[in-house]
């Protein structure tokens, strides 16, 4: 059985970690910039170490220029927002087109419509002897 003495509140961090921080400060928390090769780095300790390394030092106390953590660091810097306007749904930003699209297609519906009615009277087979025998001999076979 273990007393409460015997129990760290929190596991330290890393040590490579911890003294990168130590040695580097902020430089080690932030992505680097190869120029010649034209790529990025990662960070030397990783944001969740980091936090690691914050957490561990806030509860013993180790906080301060110089030590394990200083507060300065927590403070990131401020996001740049584009000024640009919302993009918004593709229905609301195609709506004028699909209006004229509408109002141009309406103008020649009557048009259309006279059309279409005729063709459906044509396709009709003409009344009379003819058809009425016709369609009773069909029925027959």
């Amino acid at each position: 059985i273990f007393s409460s003495q015997h129990i760290p509140k929190r596991m330290p961090p890393p040590r490579v970690a911890s003294m990168a921080v130590r040695q580097l400060g902020r430089m080690a928390l932030r992505p680097t910039f190869n120029v010649q090769t034209q790529k990025w780095r990662k960070p030397i300790v990783s944001p969740r170490i980091a936090s690691k390394i914050r957490k561990y030092a806030m509860s013993t106390g180790d906080v301060g220029k110089g030590k394990m953590w200083d507060p300065v660091w927590d403070v990131s810097p401020p996001k740049v927002h584009s000024l640009r306007a919302p993009r918004g749904t593709k229905r609301d930003r195609t709506r004028e087109i699909r209006a004229q699209k509408i109002e141009t297609a309406m103008a020649a519906m009557d048009d259309k419509v006279a059309q279409y009615r005729k063709e459906t009277l044509e396709r009709k087979p003409p009344k009379g002897i003819e058809s009425l025998l016709k369609r009773l001999t069909s029925r027959i076979r």
